[in-house]
C-alpha cells in the first residue's frame, strides 16, 4: 500500500500505535496540538534539532529505512550527549513523497522506536506533510540537565589538554565506500564496519555524561561536521586557540586499510566534494558524522580522567592542547601549519 492510499491521518495512527509511550511524566502524548511532560525540579531544560534531507544527508538507494530511523534520532541524541544530558523525549517530524509504501514508513518508525528505546527516549508528538519528491526528516529531543554539570563549547582555557572518545573518520569512509560501489557487491568485514560507522552512528550520551558529573571537562561538543569544523567551534566560543598533534589523532585499523588499498587513488573529499587524494587524515578532519565527542581538560586533571576512564568501553585520546591564539595542525616534523576551515557547511557544500 502507499501513503496515497493510507493517508495522513492513517499514517499519523501506525506512528501513534508504535510510538506509545508509558512514561508517567508524559501528560498529554500524539494526538493533541502539543504534548505536555512534566519536569523534574532542580534541572534545566535542553532541546535539539536536526534534519535530515534525501538528496542531501541520504539516498535511499544505500540506506535502508529501519536504519535511517536509528540515524534520525542517534544525531538529535548526539547533541544531547555533548552537553552531558539526559535525553526524554522526541517530536518527529516528516515530509514524504505519497509513492513510498506504507511497509518502508513502519520500518523507519520502527528504526526511530528502537534508537529511542534504547536510550529510554519517548517519542511524544511531531508533523506529518506531503511533499513532492524528497523524503525529508526533522527531529527534536527534549532533555534536562542539572546546571551545574551542564557542559558548553565555552569554557576552554589556554594549557587544557584536547581530547576526543573513539576514532574520526570512519563515518567518511563509510559513505566513500557507498558511492562507489554497487549493491550487488560482497564487501569485506572490515569495509561493512565502516559503513555501519556511517548509516547507524551511536550516540555517547553515557561518556558524555560521565564527564559531565565527574566534572573532568571544560568544554565539549560532537563531532557532526569534521574534527577541523568543531575544534574551531569550541575556540571561537572559548576565545582561544589550538594545537592538533597530527600523530595523535585516532585512526581506526580499518579506515587505515581501506586508506592504505586506496594509495595514489582519487576520491570525493569529504570537505568539499572535490577530487583529492584519499588519506585517512583527510577523512578524520573533514569528513564529520562521526558524533564522537570533542572535549577540553585541565592538565592538572589528566591524569584522574584516564584512571577513571579505565572503567569505560569506549577510547579516548589526547589530541592537542589549547592555546591563547591561531588553530594550527602540528605535524609528525613539529611544524605547525594553519588548521583550514574545511567542513561541511551546508550553504558552501
Amino acid at each position: 500500500m502507499k501513503l496515497s492510499q493510507l493517508g495522513e491521518f492513517g499514517l499519523i495512527k501506525n506512528a501513534r500505535d508504535i510510538f506509545k509511550s508509558l512514561n508517567e511524566n508524559i501528560v498529554v502524548g500524539i494526538g493533541d496540538d502539543c504534548a505536555a511532560i512534566k519536569l523534574r525540579k532542580g534541572f534545566l531544560l535542553i532541546a535539539t534539532t536536526d534534519a535530515l534531507v534525501e538528496g542531501i544527508h541520504f539516498k535511499l538507494d544505500y540506506i535502508q529505512p529501519y536504519q535511517l530511523g536509528i540515524k534520525s534520532i542517534n544525531i538529535n541524541l548526539s547533541d544531547i550527549a555533548a552537553m552531558g544530558g539526559i535525553p526524554l523525549h522526541a517530536l518527529l517530524s516528516i515530509a514524504v513523497p505519497p509513492n513510498i509504501s506504507v511497509n518502508f514508513m513502519d520500518d523507519f518508525f520502527k528504526g526511530v522506536k528502537d534508537g529511542a528505546k534504547r536510550f529510554k527516549v519517548s517519542i511524544i508528538g511531531g508533523n506529518v506533510s506531503s511533499s513532492k519528491n524528497e523524503f525529508s526528516i526533522n527531529m527534536a529531543i527534549l532533555g534536562e540537565v542539572k546546571k551545574k554539570y551542564m557542559l558548553l563549547r565555552k569554557g576552554a582555557k589556554a594549557g587544557d589538554k584536547i581530547f576526543v572518545t573513539g576514532y574520526l573518520g570512519d563515518s567518511a569512509a563509510g559513505l566513500e565506500i557507498l558511492k562507489r560501489s554497487q549493491k550487488s557487491e560482497v564487501r569485506s568485514q572490515k569495509k561493512r564496519k565502516l559503513i555501519k560507522r556511517h548509516l547507524m552512528p551511536i550516540p555517547r550520551l553515557e561518556e558524555g555524561r560521565f564527564l559531565a558529573v565527574k566534572k573532568l571537562a571544560t568544554s565539549m561538543t560532537d563531532i557532526s561536521d569534521g574534527l577541523a569544523s568543531d575544534i574551531r567551534r569550541i575556540c571561537e566560543e572559548s576565545d582561544v586557540g589550538a594545537n592538533i598533534f597530527t600523530k595523535n589523532i585516532p585512526i581506526s585499523k580499518e579506515l587505515k586499510d581501506f586508506t592504505s588499498s586506496q594509495l595514489k587513488t582519487r576520491g570525493t573529499h569529504p570537505a568539499d566534494g572535490s577530487s583529492k587524494l584519499i588519506t585517512s587524515l583527510n577523512f578524520a578532519l573533514y569528513g564529520g558524522e562521526d558524533y564522537e565527542l570533542l572535549f577540553t581538560a585541565k592538565p592538572e586533571n589528566v591524569k584522574k580522567l584516564k584512571e577513571l576512564w579505565k572503567n569505560v568501553n569506549i577510547p579516548i585520546t589526547m589530541i592537542g592542547e589549547i592555546t591563547k591564539k591561531g588553530i594550527n595542525l602540528v605535524n609528525i616534523d613539529g611544524k605547525a601549519i594553519p588548521l583550514t576551515k574545511e567542513g561541511y557547511n551546508h550553504f558552501k557544500g
